[in-house]
């Protein structure tokens, strides 16, 4: 018998096992750096604007507390507004470009389709209603004003839906997913305090705290995975909570030293973007990675901007890209605002590299010696 017949067989050992090493040494010989932008905010053509969000195309929705700005790549654009609508603020953006948004000065509830504005309907009790989320159905979600209190809505085009409470008397819807799933707070019974809150249909369900007192659900991404914050058992301090799908316990996501956290944000790949306090009580913008590892943004802001005062303060969206939007504060002048923009870039790890090729290289050096 000849034995030759048994080479194809080594051969496809071989080759399996470097395309293992191969793929190990891919995938281990990337690491996320990000490039920042300022978005023109703190000197530029659109300096003292501010973002609430991004969508997954990239558009950051934002402005300067009169009139809502979109930005696409570093270039804003305002939406139109009619002749009454002063003192507009956009909230959210979806895929498609629609925004909602809140009408600061008469209280309305407002959709952006593009640029074409439309006042949705509010719960007829004057005062104020905002919309505070958007799904890419066009769905949002916020408070409307009814009685002495605010109460927590959904908008089916211009239909408005209100939302049960946890028993007490006021609420508010702060985030949707593409599944129509709406999360936010509400008031327990007697109004002895804000619970998260999760919403199917307009029926309430308590997500619960971290012992304390209160707690907040700000967002929900289509795996049903949901963010916000929660006092500690004993109320000394607030920490950002995840809550790992739709009947999880809530999930201490830590601080970066001091007494303070939230969450804000969350992507299709459970990136989280918010806040928290270091040891010595300075508020600034971070990311847990896959939920796990806490990073201080501040950490990729350029040094120029760092020496002039300026501090990523709170991260308020990151989208499916792992893009994240924030707010730039300055301890030199407290008057100044600014936003921020990080957009990931991938890096070779040099090790991994090195490993890769030390890998290829001893079975270039099989190879001959077998010929």
């Amino acid at each position: 018998m000849n034995t030759k017949i048994f080479k194809p067989a080594k051969n496809k050992l071989a080759q399996a096992v470097a395309l293992g090493i191969l793929a190990f040494a891919a995938n281990q010989s990337q690491a996320t750096d990000y490039t920042f932008s300022d978005l023109g905010t703190v000197s530029g053509p659109y300096a003292g604007m501010t973002v609430s969000g991004i969508n997954n195309p990239g558009q950051v929705i934002g402005g300067d507390g009169v009139t809502p700005y979109v930005w696409t790549g570093d270039v804003a654009s305002p939406l139109d507004t009619q002749p009454d609508m002063d003192l507009t603020s956009g909230a959210a953006i979806n895929d498609l470009g629609q925004t909602a948004a809140i009408g600061q000065d008469r209280g309305y509830p407002i959709r952006w389709n593009g640029s074409s504005a439309t006042v949705v309907d509010t719960l007829g009790g004057g005062f104020i209603s905002a919309a505070l989320a958007i799904n890419n159905s066009g769905q949002m979600v916020g408070a409307s004003w009814f009685g002495s209190s605010f109460h927590p809505v959904r908008w089916d085009g211009n239909t408005i839906t209100e939302l049960d409470t946890l028993g007490g008397s006021a609420g508010v819807g702060g985030g949707i997913n593409d599944a129509g799933i709406v999360v936010g707070q509400s008031r327990i019974t007697n109004d002895d305090a804000n619970h998260a809150t999760l919403w199917i249909g307009a029926a309430a369900t308590d997500l619960g705290t971290l012992g304390g007192t209160g707690s907040t659900a700000n967002d929900i991404n289509n795996k049903g995975q949901i963010v916000g914050w929660g006092n500690d058992i004993n109320d000394i301090s607030d920490h950002a909570i995840l809550w790992n799908g739709l009947n999880a316990t809530p999930q201490d996501l830590g601080t970066l030293g001091g007494d303070y956290s939230a969450a804000q944000a969350i992507n299709d790949f459970s990136q989280i973007v918010g806040s928290s306090t270091l040891v010595d009580g300075s508020t600034h913008a971070v990311l847990w990675d896959t939920t796990s590892n806490l990073i201080d943004l501040n950490a990729y802001l350029p040094a120029e901007l760092s020496t002039a005062g300026w501090v990523m303060t709170y991260g308020f969206g990151i989208n499916n890209s792992g893009v994240i939007v924030g707010y730039l504060s300055n301890t030199a002048d407290t008057s100044l605002a600014a936003a921020f923009k990080l957009t990931p870039t991938t890096v070779p790890v040099p090790g991994a590299v090195w490993l890769f090729g030390s890998a290829l290289a001893g079975f270039m050096g099989m190879k001959r010696r077998k010929q």
